[in-house]
């Protein structure tokens, strides 16, 4: 524990890899809990009868889109027309978006920035997300820490894409928190003319541009802005020597999954250091990346590192996230009042 303490109190180059779990540990649904909400929402029995008892709000937006295909000529399936799945997919997305919207109490995620911002204060601050929800942005503005994700302007702030590789001062100041929302935004919007801005009162003439989970995700993510994201995402893993702590994400994104293995593969000056909930995501991640010994994991009671799992000394669960924030917390604070 004292090791991890010491690489979490030194200065250096740190980025963040932000999942679902971190947003649940502050209150926000993951996606059991918004699976709940889908299945209680649909109504049509005849669309009910193909589910499964453990399919996940993923797998029902999966059924949803093959079925669009499938009706597209007129067809009609158990007595279901192209116009009923259109609506329930609608009706899923909306309840996705409204239960991601609550207000809820960011102190963690302001104590997070904080830290970030004092380790890296030497270096460029890079947050990569995959999370929909504002908390990051709510914190940071809470820490008076100005940021940047890609957009420009005021009253609708537009994507330039070259604005990601940017770090000539062309666009933003270098000493900005740089904020990547791998899978989109709830503020993200599209117009009519498919121009992409920023706009935090989504309404008629414009649509959202989240990344829902379903199998169209690996196809949304290629497109503006989420290719530069994913780009970018790519060029810090392989670009000098830095650490990457990668909290509350369950290795279940192939496509971030493999932007990972190709850092852990092509700089070996990279450490990615990821703390995971609960076994399962322990294995996940060990499964996955634990070939390269520039990787480790760890979990309640148990660590994996340098191609080695053994015990790991410690009161609480590091993979929960507010457990994680409390060291950290305690870090910031002691570097503080020795300063």
């Amino acid at each position: 524990m004292e090791n991890l303490k010491e690489i979490l109190a030194t200065p250096k180059q740190i980025g963040l890899l932000l999942g679902a779990g971190v947003s649940k540990a502050c209150g926000l649904p993951n996606i059991y809990d918004l699976t709940i909400k889908a299945k209680e929402l649909i109504k049509n029995e005849h669309f009910l009868d193909l589910l499964g008892d453990i399919d996940t709000v993923e797998d029902i937006l999966n059924k949803t889109q093959q079925l669009r295909v499938l009706l597209k000529s007129g067809n009609e399936i158990n007595s279901l027309k192209e116009s009923d799945i259109s609506d329930i997919e609608k009706n899923i997305k909306q309840v996705i978006f409204n239960e991601l919207s609550i207000e809820i109490n960011t102190e963690n995620f302001y104590k997070l920035v904080v830290w970030l911002n004092f380790i890296n204060r030497d270096y460029e601050k890079e947050i990569f997300t995959l999370n929909y929800d504002l908390l990051v942005e709510e914190a940071l503005e809470k820490a008076t820490l100005p940021y940047f994700s890609g957009f420009v302007g005021n009253v609708k702030p537009f994507f330039i894409t070259d604005s990601v590789e940017d770090f000539q001062g062309i666009y933003v100041k270098q000493s900005f928190v740089k904020l990547w929302k791998l899978h989109g935004s709830l503020n993200f919007a599209k117009d009519k003319d498919d121009k992409i801005y920023i706009d935090n009162n989504i309404g008629e003439s414009s649509e959202n541009l989240l990344i829902y989970p379903s199998m169209d995700k690996y196809l949304s993510s290629r497109k503006a802005p989420y290719i530069s994201y994913l780009d970018r995402f790519r060029k810090y893993l392989i670009d000098r020597e830095k650490i990457v702590f990668v909290l509350g994400y369950s290795f279940c994104d192939d496509h971030i999954n493999e932007v990972i293995v190709n850092g852990l593969s092509n700089n070996y000056r990279l450490s990615v250091i990821a703390f995971a909930y609960d076994e399962t995501t322990f294995n996940k991640g060990k499964e996955l990346l634990g070939s390269h010994p520039n990787f480790s994991i760890y979990t309640d009671k148990k660590k994996y590192t340098n191609r080695k799992e053994s015990e790991f000394d410690n009161e609480t669960n590091i993979g929960d996230f507010n457990n994680f924030i409390s060291i950290i917390d305690e870090i910031s604070f002691s570097k503080t009042n020795q300063e």
